[in-house]
């Protein structure tokens, strides 16, 4: 007979069993997730339509309506990063200097800056290499002429906010998945469906569901491990996915684990992609990334 308070298999078992139903209770109860801020869905409902019906001083109302965003547009328009000879101190006078396109990926980077917490995230790398990524999707999206390259850079820093949910939802949890692929040297994905029966990819379709994300910003976040579902934004998925395995390549920052996985052939095929576009597409990165961390500094005081 086992001594009291000692472990059985059988009990073991048992313990086991229930710290597996414990924790799919706490990963189910991941999708009651907050809404994204109503007033950044109102201006990227306004920003993202092909064919604006309000007009300049409409859009300039609704982005009054958030004063961080506010806040933020006006600082950087101001900053010496633009170099303007006069302050602006109106929202319009700096949707005209700006244009909507820039607005558009400045609203949405910021808002999602927030989200990620900054560098103060749970998993120590993430925030640089989400960063990194939306610098590469837009870097690769003009070595490739892909339009809209500011709504790939704003997929391309959202596409691990399902890792920014895990690890900080499941913080007792989360680092033993990232050290399991490490020491098993195996994608995350991988350690994340082992040990939490869960993806973060999968964590992501939740959000972009819940906050009613553009389709072409939701697709690219869904399904950047899988860019041949795509159906309706498969391009801009494509260059998502790309982005993130070239910022990998690069070294910076850290996604969760050491593994450097092969681009899929869908998104070569899809995005007609050769060595010399790559080469083009690091080059222009490289030099991206010296002027972005500058300007993110800008983005992330308030």
């Amino acid at each position: 007979m086992a001594d009291e308070g000692q472990e059985t298999p059988d009990s073991q078992r048992l313990l086991d069993d229930l710290g597996r139903r414990l924790l799919k209770r706490r990963v189910d109860a991941l999708k009651s997730l907050p809404t994204f801020p109503e007033s950044i869905l109102r201006i990227n409902e306004l920003l993202t339509r092909d064919d604006p019906a309000d007009s300049m001083e409409r859009i300039a109302q609704v982005i009054e309506t958030d004063p961080v965003v506010c806040a933020r547009l006006l600082r950087l328009v101001n900053s010496a990063f633009y170099g303007l000879s006069r302050t602006v101190v109106t929202v319009y006078d700096a949707l005209l200097l700006l244009g909507l396109d820039i607005v558009k990926g400045l609203i949405l980077s910021t808002s999602v800056i927030d989200i990620l917490g900054g560098r103060r995230n749970g998993l120590a790398g993430l925030w640089e290499h989400s960063f990194g990524a939306a610098v590469a999707a837009g870097a690769l999206g003009r070595a490739l002429g892909v339009p809209r390259v500011e709504e790939l850079s704003a997929a391309a820093l959202m596409h691990d906010l399902g890792k920014v949910v895990l690890a900080s939802q499941l913080a007792p949890e989360y680092p033993g998945v990232v050290a399991k692929a490490l020491a098993d040297r195996i994608p995350i994905r991988e350690a994340e469906r082992a040990l939490l029966g869960v993806t973060h990819d999968e964590i992501g379709q939740w959000l972009v569901s819940r906050w009613r994300f553009p389709p072409v910003l939701a697709e690219p976040i869904a399904l950047h491990h899988a860019p041949a579902d795509a159906r309706k934004h498969a391009d801009a998925t494509a260059v998502v996915h790309v982005a993130d395995q070239l910022i990998r390549a690069y070294g910076f920052g850290f996604g969760g684990d050491a593994v450097m996985s092969t681009i899929d052939p869908t998104a070569w095929r899809l995005l007609s992609l050769t060595p010399e576009k790559i080469r083009v597409a690091v080059r222009h990165m490289h030099e991206d990334l010296l002027g972005a961390v500058a300007q993110v500094n800008l983005l992330l005081q308030t």
